[in-house]
């Protein structure tokens, strides 16, 4: 299969009255392969990969740039929303929100960040589920082959975020990206408040279900051995970019 394009993110730049969050990053996501983003705290890598999915809760916002998914589309998202303050980027927010959660899925540093506290792992992952466009014949069977490819029990289908060690709280994070079967996942610092051990096991199982699912990886990080280990593209943030 042909590489191809399904992300592209040109000289994007996100400021506020006083200064640039963001000047001038671009980076392209393809398919069958890891793009890592990296870059000094604070540098902008977590706004980059939001507005890459359309969510910029800055005033006034995103100021330059073009946002294009080729994989569906030619349309430059970001066109007519260009300093368009608190409500432009609620307008863009919700243009983009049939895409977030199926094209592209994304999961926040902290893994229990993108589980509801109030909701079952079961119920979040049926709603992921159902992000699909087509549903599969069984949902509950699905759901534990989700589970079991993420290496949880079927019994923390029932189990609510805060019943959840941190690394159980990972596999379910990741278990909920992959089950829209989007065709991008972004993954934001994976392996923040693991052990060394545990952190080299979810970034592995990471990487595995992603491949087993023909799934391309943008993976934001500050471990620069994991993402020499993993890593296809390197894109740097910040004053080095």
């Amino acid at each position: 299969m042909s590489e191809q394009v399904l992300l592209e993110l040109e000289d994007l730049c996100i400021r506020t009255p006083e200064r640039n969050l963001v000047e001038g990053v671009s980076f392209s996501i393809r398919s069958g392969k890891v793009t890592a983003v990296v870059g000094h705290s604070g540098s902008g890598k977590t706004l980059s990969a939001r507005a890459a999915m359309g969510v910029i809760e800055v005033d006034p916002g995103l100021s330059r740039g073009s946002l294009r998914y080729p994989g569906i589309s030619s349309e430059d998202f970001f066109a007519g929303f260009h300093d368009g303050g608190l409500r432009g980027q609620a307008r863009l927010a919700k243009k983009m929100a049939k895409y977030r959660g199926g094209y592209v899925t994304y999961s926040p540093q902290s893994a229990s960040s993108a589980l509801n506290p109030g909701r079952t792992v079961g119920r979040q992952l049926e709603l992921a589920i159902a992000r699909r466009e087509t549903a599969p014949n069984s949902v509950t069977a699905e759901i534990r082959s989700i589970l079991d490819e993420v290496g949880l029990p079927h019994r923390a289908s029932a189990a609510l975020v805060g019943e959840l060690s941190g690394g159980m709280a990972q596999r379910a994070a990741l278990a909920i990206a992959i089950a829209p079967q989007p065709t991008i996942m972004i993954a934001d610092e994976p392996e923040t408040g693991l052990d060394p051990v545990l952190r080299r096991v979810v970034t592995e199982l990471m990487l595995q279900v992603a491949g087993d699912h023909g799934v391309a990886l943008m993976l934001i990080s500050h471990n620069m051995d994991t993402v020499a280990r993993v890593a296809d593209e390197v894109v740097r943030i910040g004053p080095e970019h």
